[in-house]
């Protein structure tokens, strides 16, 4: 017969044993297997480039290889989908902005709810930046405006995908300016300045990382930034409010764990990352991709896409007005 100092032993036992496996779980991580970090966009966005920037030190530090899979599929579900069949512990994460993970949940059905995940680690703060070629006839906003109001929809406007961050403050600029573009939907940034050189639209949406490289070389002009203020790597972009469009929407590029993976596991990823984050290695390659690295941990980032969800909602109701 069971006595009840019996059961209290009992249950103590299993605590422990349990405690112990968590325990011991968590030192042998990440020896098991290599880590994935999923981005629901194309190669050589800025999601993917900047992803790579954490990666690459990261691997060096926790002693484990780090692969960057890049799954655009299905507006980004393809890639978010996927982490959410791995196993929660720690070696499936997903890296992206708000609008595959967030937008779409808040405008469409999806697998998931927006308290499945916990925000990690923000690598860098993002602000929409609209671009043209460098021998384009518009050489300001004021320019396309006029341009947009004389033929409504003659200009072509390649951004990511619907209500992106680069689609989201199009649609926006167009209510506040009063005039319409031809919408040119991408698998993100990189697609997007692509169409651009190809001269397949007259107006590309992305992000400054993107298209650093291009406007080094003079091939690229960009025509304002979506910020409250200039960013830092491109000084001589007026933001959209200096122009008196208020228009003002950053985003953020943020490691994703989904609900369920050990805390201890999450504390060691956070630190670690933070660590390269830091690092001299991810400094140079920030540099080089025009990224302004904003290492924040799980006591910002969780404020940050709480506010974020909160903010989209007001938006996105005002949009559809």
């Amino acid at each position: 017969m069971l006595t009840k100092r019996t059961m209290l032993l009992g249950a103590a036992v299993m605590l422990a044993v349990l405690s112990f496996g968590t325990l011991a779980y968590a030192a042998e991580f990440p020896k098991a297997k290599q880590i994935r970090m999923v981005v629901p966009y194309g190669a050589g966005g800025g999601v993917d480039i900047s992803t790579r920037i954490l990666a690459t030190p990261a691997q060096d530090i926790l002693g484990q290889r780090i692969d960057v899979v890049c799954m655009p599929g299905a507006g980004g579900q393809e890639g978010i989908n996927f982490v959410l069949q791995q196993p929660r512990d720690g070696y499936t994460l997903l890296v992206t902005d708000y609008g595959p993970l967030v937008t779409t949940a808040l405008t469409e059905e999806v697998t998931y709810d927006l308290s499945d995940w916990v925000p990690l680690v923000q690598i860098t703060e993002v602000v929409p930046t609209f671009f043209v070629l460098a021998e384009s006839p518009l050489k300001s906003v004021d320019d396309w405006v006029k341009a947009a109001k004389e033929k409504p929809e003659s200009l072509t406007v390649a951004h990511g995908r619907h209500l992106s961050v680069p689609h989201l403050p199009l649609i926006l600029f167009e209510k506040t300016a009063g005039i319409k573009n031809t919408h040119v939907p991408t698998t993100g940034g990189s697609e997007a300045l692509a169409f651009v050189l190809g001269k397949k639209v007259d107006i590309g949406a992305s992000v400054p990382s993107t298209i650093a490289s291009s406007v080094k070389a003079g091939t690229m002009f960009p025509l304002a930034v979506c910020s409250l203020e200039r960013v830092a790597t491109l000084p001589d972009t007026p933001t959209m409010k200096e122009l008196g469009y208020d228009v003002v929407l950053p985003a953020w590029y943020t490691v994703f764990a989904p609900k369920g993976v050990p805390e201890e596991t999450l504390k060691i990823l956070e630190e670690k990352f933070i660590e390269a984050l830091k690092s001299e290695g991810a400094k140079e390659m920030a540099g080089k991709s025009n990224v302004l690295l904003t290492p924040y941990g799980r006591d910002k980032t969780v404020g940050l896409y709480e506010g974020t969800i909160s903010s989209l909602k007001t938006i996105l109701a005002d949009v559809k007005k």
